[in-house]
């Protein structure tokens, strides 16, 4: 029974070290590995910054939607 121990404490071992490995390259790719949302170092935005973004978005779906109509 202690080889049987043994060699599920050695899997652990492996899969902890795969979890930090995978943690690792989320972070470097830029998302968090706490954070599940993954907002935790974004700076606040200005309201310009905000209706810039809100137009910007309001164009695409527009000529998303003209377009879409134009295939039909």
């Amino acid at each position: 029974m202690s080889k049987v121990v043994t060699a599920i404490k050695a899997e652990i071992a492996r899969k902890q070290a795969e979890i930090g490995a995978l943690k690792k390259a989320l972070t470097t790719l830029g998302g968090s590995a706490g954070d599940a949302a993954g907002r935790g170092n974004r700076k606040p935005r200005t309201a310009a910054q905000k209706r810039k973004i809100s137009a910007a978005l309001k164009k695409a779906w527009a000529e998303r939607k003209k377009a879409e109509k134009k295939a039909a």
